[in-house]
């Protein structure tokens, strides 16, 4: 996976500038616990969202294709 996504190891990615913030919102709510789990939910429904379109795409493209 490393070789395919190189640029996943930048010392400050992208996805670290992302995460601090939220983990410093989380840490100052009075429920962090309720927060996190509700940023992960968000996180995997967003996921799965790609992922549908993504798998709808694929379809897409091979029906066209005549696959």
């Amino acid at each position: 996976m490393n070789a395919a996504c190189p640029h996943l190891q930048e010392p400050q990615s992208d996805l670290e500038r992302v995460i601090e913030p939220l983990a410093s919102y989380i840490c100052a709510t009075e429920q962090p616990k309720a927060a996190l789990r509700l940023a992960l939910s968000v996180l995997l429904r967003e996921v799965n969202r790609t992922n549908r379109l993504a798998y709808a795409r694929v379809a897409a493209f091979s029906a066209r294709q005549g696959l």
